[in-house]
């Protein structure tokens, strides 16, 4: 074989392993970040120069257009409280009390960082859309069929889900100590 070959080969190898390790190191999403508060984990790094670079790689991945802590905080859930991943066959309660911010959102996605497609044509549940009972609390269903009553995120039968909770200009309280801040709480209630 000639020695070209050889170049050509271990380049070529070593293009493949380097993408394919930049691939692995990226591909947990946004859930490889610093702060946990169970079930959600984020960074308050997105949307700064201050970024490591497997950070800044993966919030490019997920498709998030970053702003900085101050202006939004960005959490991924991809289990529930159990520990246990997310399933679209199963029903969920997300509940939680009035988040320590501006405004919020939370958004349903599939394990590839996409909307999840269903026939209701809904994807998020936000602050203004979702009611409060008399002790100050919020509830909202994550299931594949509507419930009777309240706000219902849809989970599409067969695939597993993610969630994102963005907080949009969260408070100083919050700010000071985001893990132990009072975040919704994701609790299975069956399949």
């Amino acid at each position: 074989m000639k020695s070209w070959h050889r170049y050509a080969i271990t380049l070529v190898g070593g293009i493949a392993v380097g993408l394919g390790a930049a691939w692995a190191m990226t591909s947990g999403g946004l859930s490889g970040g610093k702060i946990v508060n169970v079930p959600w984990t984020t960074s308050l790094g997105f949307g700064t120069k201050a970024t490591d670079p497997v950070t800044r790689a993966a919030v490019a991945r997920a498709g998030l257009l970053a702003l900085p802590a101050k202006e939004t905080v960005y959490w991924s859930a991809q289990t529930d409280v159990a520990g246990a991943p997310l399933d679209g066959n199963g029903r969920y309660s997300l509940s939680g009390t009035p988040l320590d911010a501006r405004w919020w959102r939370v958004t349903i996605y599939d394990t590839a960082g996409y909307l999840v497609a269903n026939p209701a044509n809904i994807w998020s549940v936000n602050g203004a859309n979702v009611a409060l009972d008399p002790k100050d609390q919020w509830r909202v269903t994550i299931a594949p069929d509507k419930p009777g009553e309240g706000a219902w995120l849809p989970g599409t039968k067969g695939q597993p889900f993610h969630l994102t909770l963005r907080m949009y200009n969260p408070g100083k309280a919050f700010r000071a100590d985001p893990a132990k801040a009072s975040l919704p709480q994701i609790v299975k209630e069956g399949c």
